[in-house]
């Protein structure tokens, strides 16, 4: 745990842009007015809206694909391809929202259709092609990141394809916009300037396993504020804490957090991408 401990920074800068710490452990429903993002007198109904969309996403979704479709794929190839991805996000400055959309992508499009290793760059710059110019204000063009026309024009039919499976249905509820609305209702800071930095780096560790996309992206979201919590010794008690702010309870996400740990620390002696942007505070304690 020392080392897990030490370990600090998202990959974006941009990550956290519109949540502010807040000043008090408690709610404050009129410090975020000025943020359409953060207006609590629709929370219901975002959680609603949340909920629905989220629902709609897992069906595109199917865990056991490389046991019923990609027999030519393994975990390891679809984690090199989250690394690549990683690498485009980064070079292009692109925000965490969009990694977390690409991710998603890409699963919905490994659920249902079985490519070859000769695709595999063509099928994550397609995703990142689809997810940024969604999400980012000015997407990265095209021609920055492919070789060469070929390539290209494979992208545009693989882009095709991925719009159909999911009927142009591209908003998507992930694990990322769940944090965010969690993190607004809650609105809490006693000690937890680094909390929310943990669970977003969490969140971007959790993407690597494919044993957790079968769960839910607001347990997951609430799995790695539970570990995180864990991490940075936050004394609470949590079903408590959950049942005032509605989260998820222990139970329900104690496996999730299992297999985020498990995936931070495969991470780490596996020296993925996400790692590399971590930094080590090795001359002093951060906690």
């Amino acid at each position: 745990m020392e080392y897990i401990q030490k370990m600090i920074r998202p990959f974006t800068d941009r990550s956290n842009y519109y949540i502010q710490p807040p000043n008090a452990f408690k709610r404050k429903e009129s410090k975020h007015t000025h943020d359409p993002q953060q207006v609590l007198l629709y929370i219901k109904q975002i959680y609603f809206a949340l909920q629905t969309q989220q629902n709609v996403n897992m069906s595109f979704l199917n865990p056991n694909y490389f046991s019923d479709i990609q027999s030519d794929l393994n975990p390891e190839m679809r984690a090199q391809m989250i690394d690549e991805v990683h690498k485009l996000c980064t070079a292009h400055k692109a925000q965490r929202r969009t990694f977390h959309q690409t991710i998603y992508l890409l699963d919905v499009y490994l659920s249902t259709n079985r490519i070859f290793t000769a695709q595999i760059d063509s099928i994550y710059k397609t995703c990142y092609f689809v997810a940024s110019k969604y999400e980012e204000i000015y997407p990265s063009p095209l021609w920055r990141y492919t070789h060469d026309r070929d390539e290209m024009q494979e992208i545009f039919q693989i882009e095709k394809e991925l719009l159909c499976i999911l009927d142009f249905k591209l908003v998507t509820a992930s694990s990322y916009v769940w944090l965010n609305y969690y993190w607004t209702i809650i609105n809490i800071a006693e000690k937890t300037s680094n909390w929310l930095t943990y669970s977003l780096l969490l969140l971007d560790v959790a993407v690597y396993n494919i044993n957790i996309i079968k769960y839910e992206p607001s347990k997951i979201a609430c799995a790695s504020l539970y570990t995180s919590a864990i991490m940075l010794n936050i004394q609470m008690n949590w079903n408590s804490f959950a049942s005032q702010f509605g989260l998820h309870f222990q139970h329900e996400i104690k496996e999730i957090s299992n297999l985020i740990m498990i995936t931070l620390k495969d991470s780490v002696n596996s020296k993925r991408e996400i790692v590399k942007h971590m930094q080590l505070q090795k001359e002093r304690e951060l906690f």
